[in-house]
């Protein structure tokens, strides 16, 4: 996915299972788009993470209608307990919930098979997205930051432009 506000597609798709024996039809996988502004402040961060070689993590506000994801602001978070192959979930998962932020964002810098960072959510991050959730209880936006203009984003609950609504646990 490349960051320009005509950033492209989600990598998660949402498929509904058959009915009375049929084939479900796949479901179109929502694209995510990206405003002037939040594309500028993922450049930032992007620059910011190689420049200290450290990850770095932000808070992203967004907005659905129909099937896309519409990205709007990014507030980046104070590095904490950061590395080049991880930093601390502790902020963004308390810092970036509903209703000013629907998820969160960080950078993929450590370099792999041919020279590139991971394109992928690690196990890591799969921890840390878990715990955003349950702490808001509510559909979350994700995405990694794995060079200047790529990312790769999933995102819960995009179905015909309806979030859930975070829930209070009580």
């Amino acid at each position: 996915m490349r960051l320009p506000v005509e950033a492209g597609a989600l990598t998660l798709a949402l498929v509904a299972g058959p009915l009375s024996g049929q084939a479900a039809a796949p479901a179109r996988e929502p694209a995510f788009r990206f405003s002037q502004e939040a594309g500028s402040a993922l450049r930032d961060l992007w620059e910011a993470s190689v420049v200290a070689r450290e990850e770095r993590v932000a808070c992203l506000a967004s907005t659905i209608r129909n099937d896309t994801v519409f990205v709007t602001r990014v507030r980046p978070l104070d590095p904490e307990d950061a590395d080049s192959l991880g930093i601390s979930a502790v902020a963004s998962v308390e810092e970036c919930g509903p209703p000013t932020w629907a998820g969160t964002v960080h950078t993929h810098i450590a370099l792999y098979t041919d020279d590139l960072p991971s394109t992928r959510f690690s196990a890591q991050d799969r921890t840390a997205m878990r715990l955003w959730y349950d702490r808001w209880h509510s559909d979350g936006v994700f995405c990694l930051i794995y060079s200047r203009e790529n990312a790769h984003c999933e995102a819960d609950g995009v179905v015909g432009g309806l979030r859930s609504p975070p829930r209070v646990i009580r």
